[in-house]
């Protein structure tokens, strides 16, 4: 018999998480055949997945916010210092490809510093100044998305640009720097639009790095502990403080209950490289 204080907690979620998203935590779980749950699994259970996961998406979106900052902070910087504060404006400094060019950097720009006219930094730079007409890099940071600075890494031309740049995070390889880029683009994306991360394959997993040894086994490169390697290993090298570590091993310890595993975490990840 279900207990009252069951029933009250299960039709709390039902009403404000709702059924179909609970599904997503539970429906692996169900015998295919008699549609039942194993044998003693409880409500609880199933509300202690969606708890890990809500907990580990705020936690990655703290940890992804270190990093955008950091990432946008030193390809700014070394191209403003090498090619003006306005470098975006300066077609030799990239190589288009049919995806990404000038067109949509530039309209990228425009639009989200439009976006961004009250801001007071926008507001001084238009009142003082008409050409170029657009703010320099250092302000239009504050106003674009992290999906463009990975962008824009992908078709700077000259490799020694690629290579300052991924060289300030600990990485020798701008083809590895720029598969993660990619994968923190599209997991910020995911979790700021609440997207389940337990029992799910990333569709843009990261490479491995094979001269800090990370190397990912089978299906690891499309679960979330790749990319949760690649956002510890990138913070280390900020030298900015972070919890990412230990919260996730706090949140772990919270619920028993849910196994590791089903973000792809071996059990001995905390020893890993990378970590």
């Amino acid at each position: 018999m279900v207990s009252a204080a069951t029933e009250s907690q299960a039709l709390a979620y039902l009403r404000g998480v709702g059924a179909y998203r609970l599904k997503g935590y539970w429906f692996h779980l169900v015998d295919p055949a008699t549609k039942r749950f194993p044998a003693g699994y409880t409500f609880e259970r199933i509300a202690n997945r969606c708890e890990l996961d809500r907990e580990v998406r705020a936690a990655t979106i703290e940890a992804i916010d270190r990093l955008e900052v950091a990432i946008r902070a030193v390809i700014a910087n070394h191209l403003s210092l090498k090619h003006s504060p306005h470098w975006f404006l300066n077609s030799a400094v990239f190589k288009p490809t049919e995806r990404w060019g000038m067109g949509q950097l530039i309209g990228k720009i425009e639009q989200e510093v439009n976006r961004a006219k009250e801001k007071r930094f926008v507001t001084h730079y238009f009142e003082h100044h008409d050409d170029p007409y657009l703010p320099p890099s250092w302000a239009i940071s504050e106003c674009v998305t992290f999906s463009m600075w990975s962008h824009t890494y992908a078709i700077l031309r000259d490799p020694n640009d690629k290579k300052a740049i991924c060289k300030r995070f600990g990485i020798e390889q701008a083809e590895v720097f720029q598969s993660w880029i990619h994968t923190l683009t599209y997991i910020r994306n995911l979790v700021a639009h609440h997207g389940q991360l337990l029992n799910v394959q990333l569709r843009v997993p990261p490479t491995g790095y094979k001269r800090a040894s990370i190397k990912f086994k089978k299906q690891e490169p499309k679960s979330f502990y790749a990319a949760a390697t690649v956002i510890h290993f990138l913070l280390e090298k900020t030298g900015l403080p972070h919890r990412w570590k230990a919260d996730l091993e706090a949140i772990f310890e919270r619920y028993p209950c849910v196994d590791p595993l089903d973000l792809g975490f071996p059990s001995d990840w905390a020893d890993k490289p990378g970590w």
